[in-house]
């Protein structure tokens, strides 16, 4: 009952924070008309480009969900994988805070009797390295080496520790089976994914301000990242870009620049999810994959 109780607060929280950030941009905007220019100048082109590279990292993650069940001897198939991912997403945006994990979680316990434990235990690795390569970004984009030279550290560490913890979690008929390589694999496409998202926060950032260079995005992309472990609200809204506007001293990006970007991200964005959607009704995803 208090659990109940619990989700219910949070989901008021939610709902009340997406409030509060929609009136902010309301009022910021009223009050600061020229931002608003360059999301007016949004071209054909940046639009198209962006929701390639949205389309691209939605492949990366059909390849870190591959590279997960490979760690247990698992195998699913391409066009399963995608349809998964593609339903994932769009119930991780519109659904109860941020719920596309769980859905993968319950979908391949059921599918491919994959204990959620063990997907707990992948899906803690993954997301720490998301953690890592993201306070990497932080300290490349600001220049700070030895903060860098230390994120790399921590990374190894944490591929070895994860592949660790795997081993001691599964039984020993499984243990033989891990691989290494494989979570040195999942720990690529995840630089990979990272380092897509920082291409659309460039063309976004360059959109609003063609003055901003790739070491800010960096940092830029670090910080927004790292805005998604404490969000409960559909793409970290309002979340992400109180973590950006607070954090300016680490990319150097101002206000209006943020706010503008983040209204082109959260537009592109929507458009494509919409088009998840459209391919989700046409492949009858939500009755196949329930």
């Amino acid at each position: 009952m208090k659990e109940i109780i619990n989700k219910h607060q949070k989901k008021l929280l939610a709902i009340l924070i997406l409030i509060l950030t929609a009136g902010g941009f309301l009022f910021y905007f009223l009050n600061h008309k020229n931002a608003l220019e360059p999301v007016k100048n949004l071209s054909l082109f940046n639009i198209s480009a962006i929701l390639i590279l949205y389309g691209a990292i939605l492949l990366a993650l059909t390849y870190v969900l591959k590279c997960s069940l490979e760690l247990f001897e698992k195998k699913i198939v391409f066009h399963e994988n995608l349809q998964l991912n593609i339903w994932s997403n769009i119930v991780n945006f519109f659904g109860p805070l941020q719920s596309g994990p769980g859905v993968r979680a319950i979908y391949l316990k059921k599918k491919h009797s994959l204990d959620i434990k063990k997907f707990l235990y992948v899906s803690l690795i993954y997301y720490g390295f998301i953690a890592l390569i993201s306070c990497l970004f932080i300290a490349v984009g600001g220049f700070n080496f030895m903060l860098a030279l230390i994120t790399i550290i921590l990374a190894s560490i944490v591929i070895y520790a994860g592949f660790k913890l795997l081993s001691s979690k599964i039984n020993k008929a499984d243990k033989a089976r891990l691989s290494l390589e494989t979570i040195s694999k999942l720990f690529i496409i995840t630089l990979i994914q990272l380092f897509i998202t920082s291409l659309i926060y460039l063309i976004e950032l360059h959109i609003v301000n063609k003055s901003i260079d790739y070491h800010q995005v960096l940092a830029y992309t670090g910080v927004a990242n790292l805005s998604l472990f404490v969000a409960i609200t559909p793409g970290a809204i309002g979340f992400r870009e109180s973590f950006l506007l607070l954090t300016q001293k680490l990319h150097h990006i101002n206000a209006s620049n943020i706010l503008s970007a983040s209204i082109i991200d959260r537009s592109v964005y929507l458009l494509f999810l919409l088009i998840l959607i459209a391919v989700a009704a046409s492949m009858h995803l939500k009755k196949r994959l329930s």
